[in-house]
């Protein structure tokens, strides 16, 4: 090889584009039959020499409540979800069907599954007191989670969390537009929640919408690519509010490369966006619930038209960020969803079979289910009662999760791609998820 094309090698590799992926996922609500469902998976190991307790092989159990998505989330280079709780672990904490609380095993246990960033602003930022403010952020340290959105001081709940990834350095900001009509303290070295009230600002000493936008624009200018988590808009409505669609815009014009919006509980669109300066930015108005105990009730009924089921569905949303070269800007360049189902085996009150409660990635359901209903087509001779109603149960199960991702892509506009199973085994250097193919 001669000398000339040894140097060139250099500048060819310095060249090569930089793809960082992100995952985000919806709402985790650490509901009391969420809780429960961890207690009854814990496993634990044997006891220490000398006595004392037994150390925890599952993180109390929360490894299996977010077992079936931690390979997407360790996949990406940066996982993130809506933190909606305190993380506590005071034994007295008040905790009850509005009103969360989560144990620090649960942190670690998102840790393990592959999260790095939460946002913590949202309603019930302040459901185990201005204390549980500052408790939630040091469990999350201990964890290794970076956050955004609540803080020891007003200063400190405005900052945002930073994370390199292969030199380029992605900042993730987060304010809430709700706090179950809380407002922030006097004190500005109090623990504070990032507000952005709907009305009143100042009486609830938050912030206007203009002053985020200034926030947002701010922080752009603090690292190569800026993503806003925002806690907003109306629950349980399918479509964002008026003045959401101006705020997000708003952001991505300011500096952001995307919104990702939470607090619905269901599903909301995705929509693309051409910022003032001609960059592609994307809006997620809401990606639902990612682990809650919602629509727990719901059985997938053959030809009915129900609308149930709603706060169940879900997805997990990847983002690629791309720097074509060094020295350039970082550019969104591919979206896509992975459609996600919250399984929930609950029939009723009473029950007494233990309680399942995980999100399940549905087109890895449809095939798992799929391939048993196969075995069962190839078995010789006719079945009997017991394998009659095990298919029957199957075949439901299927219908259950065809219809639940039919209803989730319905809510994709043109252009924006859906994840394919394989991916899920892809790491962050396997090439793009899916091209945001229409223009915003």
């Amino acid at each position: 090889m001669s000398a000339s094309v040894l140097l060139l090698l250099p500048l060819l590799c310095a060249s090569a584009p930089t793809r960082v992926e992100l995952v985000f996922g919806g709402d985790v609500i650490p509901h009391g039959e969420v809780k429960e469902v961890a207690r009854l998976h814990a496993r634990t190991g044997a006891p220490p020499p000398g006595g004392g307790r037994a150390p925890s092989l599952n993180h109390e159990g929360w490894d299996h409540v977010f077992g079936p998505i931690a390979d997407v989330l360790r996949t990406a280079d940066v996982g993130v979800v809506n933190l909606e709780t305190p993380v506590t672990d005071n034994k007295k904490a008040v905790a009850k069907e509005l009103l969360f609380n989560a144990p620090s095993a649960m942190a670690h246990a998102l840790a393990s599954a592959g999260v790095k960033v939460v946002s913590t602003a949202n309603n019930h930022a302040r459901d185990q007191h201005p204390a549980g403010i500052v408790e939630t952020l040091r469990h999350l340290d201990a964890a290794g989670i970076r956050h955004t959105g609540t803080g020891a001081t007003r200063e400190s709940a405005w900052e945002p969390a930073f994370v390199d990834v292969r030199g380029v350095k992605v900042g993730f900001l987060s304010f809430t537009r709700l706090l179950n009509g809380f407002s922030n303290p006097k004190d500005a070295q109090a623990p504070h929640v990032a507000l952005v009230p709907y009305a009143q600002p100042e009486a609830h000493r938050g912030v206007s919408s203009e002053q985020a936008v200034e926030a947002v624009r701010a922080a752009a200018a603090r690292c190569d690519a800026l993503i806003v988590l925002v806690h907003w808009g109306t629950e349980y409505k399918v479509a964002p509010r008026p003045e959401d669609r101006a705020l997000g815009r708003a952001l991505l014009d300011a500096g952001a490369r995307a919104v990702i919006g939470h607090h619905p509980h269901v599903l909301q669109p995705l929509e693309a966006y051409q910022t003032v300066d001609g960059r592609k930015g994307l809006i997620a108005y809401s990606l639902g619930n990612l682990v809650a105990n919602q629509d727990r009730f719901y059985r997938h009924a053959p030809g009915a038209k129900s609308a149930g089921g709603d706060r169940r569905d879900s997805v997990l949303l990847r983002v690629s960020l791309v720097r074509p070269m060094p020295g350039v800007s970082v550019a969104l360049e591919e979206v896509s969803v992975l459609p996600v189902w919250i399984e929930n085996n609950a029939v009723g009150r009473a029950r007494k079979e233990p309680r399942n409660i995980q999100p399940v990635l549905i087109d890895r359901e449809v095939e798992a289910v799929t391939e048993r209903l196969a075995v069962l087509a190839a078995r010789p001779g006719p079945l009997d009662k017991e394998t009659r109603a095990q298919k029957a149960l199957l075949e439901r199960r299927l219908a259950g999760s065809k219809q639940r991702r039919e209803r989730i892509l319905r809510m994709l506009p043109e252009g924006f791609a859906v994840a394919s199973p394989e991916l899920r085994q892809r790491g962050p250097e396997a090439g793009p998820p899916g091209r945001l193919a229409s223009q915003p």
